[in-house]
């Protein structure tokens, strides 16, 4: 289940990457026929490809402003399938943006529109498109119904590009209900509708569909049939994406069936292709596969290297997609503000034309004077009043603007020490668990040597994990933000560790730049390197004297950590993590 989705996103993504320079060059002719065109529905139909064209290439927002004007368009020329097709297209890319909400009430607009002309593509378009919202909601019973609905219209007009990704999405939809059966039936309807296509890319995303089925009705070898006829397929097409995850779905199912070394060789084959374009999903899945593996074959140490690279790829991966969802927010925030904008010049423009108006009639009705300079006085006041209202929405708008520009920058600080916490104490807390599992194990052999060896590496891990969380508390709290606090931790630590090799410690800091504040981030860089430095002098330098050292050079804080040591060659030090 984990890839079929996927495989099928993969692949249109393929096809988008393949065909961006010609579609932009498509764009490019197309805006400028509409630059120089009249407004008619030839011009709606040419906005309509325009934006569906922008879509396709992942500029949403472009999309949506084009849909926009369109949509407009067809309202003024009362041109009902240009609204059913503008009004579908912004459902589409909202439901891309991830706004859902809006998604629908646009599907079931062009839905509405679409039934009063009687255009049953549209219906089903409308159909599916609600259908896969109601899939990304998790309302299974909704979708089913609206995909059917489709699906038989599909049928009705003989669509058959259309047929096949309906009976794709039945399947979908029944494999989230674990109704596996008709999952399968679905999928494979699918695949003989691809293959009557000769679309290779859609019959590689079908078969992996029915692979990935079969893994669930624990039917192994056809489901090994399925992965090997894809990974065929894909190699013809080239189609590495595709051939990274079917050989880690190969893998998976190796691994169900005991078959080890079989297991190991086609997961490695998985990663390196993985690595070579460089997809983090694919990587972090085959190191979660390749856990599951070294822990069935008690491999226990390389299962923890495996399982901390699969923590360390998945929460990178959260991070990207948390990222991913403040940028969707943002170009919501920033298109909803345009669109503010443009009714607002609307609304200004249309309020000085009705002034003007009124004193040209003052002007040409001399005899009523006195009259209609009171009424334009009045008229000009409630005007005024609409302009300071308008002035006074705007600078909502900006005070929103600031609010929510806040508000990311504290979710990206929290994003941060989220991060932190993953990746100092979450790999460490798997090891201590990992390692009381194998004590157990050890206990029950009477492993006397090696049940020490376990429990010291546990007392270590824990006393590094309480060290780290002290640091991330200490880093985090605002109390702490002088630099004369920072150099007193540093010295605490400095002696702490100088007093395990008897070495003497001197701290050397102006008193003129003790009270500086320093921000969260450049207090938390410099605490992390003086402590990595003074570290590393104590435990590899076997001198006798210790000295951090703090200057103020050209406006510039300059930081120091010097010993009295033995040295190293420069030239045969190993890169490490430091």
């Amino acid at each position: 289940m984990k890839f079929s989705c996927f495989i099928l996103v993969m692949a249109f993504c393929l096809l988008i990457h393949n065909s961006v320079f010609s579609q932009n060059k498509k764009i490019d002719s197309l805006r400028f026929i509409i630059a120089t065109s009249k407004e008619d529905t030839n011009k709606v139909v040419l906005l309509i490809i325009v934006f569906t064209e922008t879509q396709r290439s992942g500029d949403y927002q472009k999309s949506l402003e084009y849909a926009d004007i369109a949509l407009a368009l067809s309202k003024k020329l009362n041109y009902k399938k240009g609204l059913s097709m503008a009004y579908h297209g912004i459902g589409t890319s909202y439901t891309f943006i991830g706004n859902y909400s809006e998604a629908l009430k646009n599907h079931y607009s062009s839905l509405k529109i679409n039934e009063e002309i009687g255009n049953k593509k549209g219906i089903a378009d409308s159909y599916n498109g609600i259908g896969n919202i109601y899939i990304q909601l998790g309302n299974f019973p909704e979708a089913l119904k609206n995909h059917n609905a489709a699906l038989k219209l599909y049928k009705e007009t003989g669509y058959q590009k259309r047929i096949h990704h309906s009976y794709n999405n039945l399947g979908t939809i029944y494999f989230y209900l674990g109704n596996y059966p008709e999952a399968l039936k679905n999928y494979s309807i699918a695949l003989g509708i691809r293959e009557e296509l000769r679309d290779k890319y859609e019959i590689t995303g079908a078969l992996n569909n029915i692979g990935i089925v079969q893994v669930e009705m624990k039917n192994y070898p056809e489901a090994l049939k399925n992965y090997f006829a894809s990974i065929r397929l894909n190699e013809q097409i080239n189609d590495k994406h595709g051939m990274a995850t079917t050989y880690c779905n190969i893998g998976e199912v190796y691994t169900y069936q005991k078959k080890y070394d079989e297991a190991s060789l086609y997961l490695g084959k998985s990663m390196l292709l993985a690595k070579e374009i460089n997809n983090l999903e694919i990587i972090k899945e085959t190191y979660n596969d390749m856990f599951v593996l070294d822990s069935i074959q008690g491999n226990y140490k390389k299962a923890l290297e495996h399982y901390k690279l699969f923590v360390q790829y998945r929460d990178s991966l959260f991070n990207n997609e948390s990222s991913k969802k403040i940028v969707q927010q943002q170009m919501q925030y920033e298109f909803d503000k345009k669109e503010d904008s443009l009714k607002q010049k609307q609304v200004i423009t249309e309020t000085k034309f009705q002034v003007q108006r009124k004193q040209k009639y003052f002007y040409w009705a001399g005899l009523f004077m006195l009259g209609l300079l009171s009424i334009f006085v009045f008229l000009n006041f409630r005007n005024q009043k609409k302009i300071n209202m308008l002035a006074g929405e705007a600078h909502a708008r900006q005070k929103a603007e600031l609010e929510l520009q806040n508000q990311q920058a504290l979710l990206s600080e929290r994003l941060r020490i989220s991060s932190e916490l993953h990746d100092e104490v979450g790999a460490t807390l798997s090891g201590i668990a990992m390692y009381s599992h194998l004590t157990k194990e050890q206990m029950k052999t009477g492993q006397t040597v090696e049940i020490e060896k376990s429990l010291n590496i546990m007392q270590q891990s824990s006393t590094q994990m309480v060290d780290k969380l002290s640091d991330i508390v200490w880093l985090i709290n605002p109390e702490q933000d002088s630099l004369q606090k920072l150099i007193t931790r540093l010295e605490e630590y400095a002696t702490d560790m100088a007093a395990i090799k008897n070495m003497q410690v001197k701290i050397t800091v102006p008193d003129k730049i003790a009270e500086i504040n320093l921000p969260v981030e450049s207090r938390r860089n410099i605490y992390l390197f003086c402590k990595e430095a003074i570290n590393n002098a104590v435990k590899y330098s076997n001198a006798t004297h210790l000295e951090l050292t703090v200057k103020e050079i050209h406006g510039k804080l300059e930081f120091s950590v010097s010993d009295n040591g033995k040295g190293f060659d420069a030239v045969m030090v190993r890169r490490g993590n430091g």
